[in-house]
């Protein structure tokens, strides 16, 4: 306290000779000599330290400025680049859904025998996620109940249920669904039933297959055209496992789908077709029993 004290008398006596100083000089009474430079001398730390006060405020005040401006900047820069991330997105997903389109366009040229309309997928059935999915096409586009619906890569379902501007499809996944199905290889042309399955939602089977039925891992199965929904030469999928029924004579194959059902996003309603539908086999000589077509093949 005492130091303080000291500093105070001594800043104290500074200023007043300065005053004094200053006074006289203005009367023409004094003329500065040695005092001048005593005082000179006494208030020269004095005006070194407000210098250097003065020049911390100004360099603080720039500082300032300088992280107010950075900070500015660097938010500018983050809405630049969040920006420019967004557009890429937009971008991505633009040249994907054109990929899709033209596969689609692609597809449409190569199958001139069908009229179709294109959808895209707007919801799936909450209830029964790999079996019905919603589509944004119904009555007013011209679909009807039970038109096949496919993508470019093969069969997807059926349309089930039709509204004005909607409809529903039924998967080829669905436990409820049965297609009527071939072996594509010409070798065998082995023809059953292709239905869904609870115990593997994805992998839908080719059943009532004779134990004996020329098939094997890595078949394409398409569609034979029997039962009046699905024209015949849709590709349903490959068959990736072959499995002999317990205690009978038949067998059954698994199938991996043509269609990613996890990314389904448009698909194609096939709203008219010109291929001929096949005949369906003739009834066996007497005494001898063909195949029964089981219920509810559709395809």
């Amino acid at each position: 306290m005492r130091f303080f004290r000291k500093k105070a008398v001594l800043l104290t006596v500074a200023v007043l000779t300065v005053f004094s100083l200053a006074f006289f000089a203005a009367r023409g009474k004094y003329q500065f000599t040695v005092l001048e430079q005593v005082v000179t001398t006494v208030l020269a730390p004095v005006e070194s330290l407000v210098a250097q006060i003065g020049f911390s405020v100004r360099r603080a005040t720039s500082s300032s400025w300088q992280l107010v401006t950075a900070y500015r900047e660097n938010q500018q820069l983050r809405a630049e680049i969040e920006q420019l991330r967004q557009t890429n997105l937009n971008v991505t997903e633009i040249l994907a859904e054109n990929a899709r389109l033209r596969a689609m366009l692609d597809y449409k040229k190569g199958a001139p025998q069908f009229d179709f309309v294109t959808a895209a997928v707007i919801a799936r059935d909450p209830g029964t996620w790999t079996n019905v999915i919603v589509i944004n096409r119904g009555a007013a586009d011209g679909l009807t109940k039970d038109m096949p619906v496919v993508t470019p890569r093969g069969l997807v379902g059926n349309v089930v249920q039709v509204y004005q501007t909607t409809a529903k499809v039924q998967l080829i996944l669905d436990p409820r669904s049965a297609v009527g199905a071939m072996v594509q290889r010409p070798e065998s042309r082995v023809a059953a039933i292709v239905e869904g399955t609870g115990a593997n939602p994805l992998a839908p089977r080719m059943v009532n297959l004779a134990r004996d039925a020329d098939i094997i891992k890595g078949d394409k199965i398409i569609t034979s055209g029997f039962g009046g929904i699905y024209p015949k030469g849709l590709l349903i999928g490959e068959v990736t496992d072959i499995v002999n029924e317990e205690g009978g004579l038949l067998k059954y194959a698994i199938l991996k789908p043509a269609v990613d059902f996890d990314r389904l996003e448009e698909v194609m309603v096939i709203v008219r077709s010109r291929e001929p539908v096949p005949a369906m086999p003739a009834p066996s000589p007497a005494g001898k029993s063909a195949p029964a077509t089981p219920k509810g093949a559709g395809g």
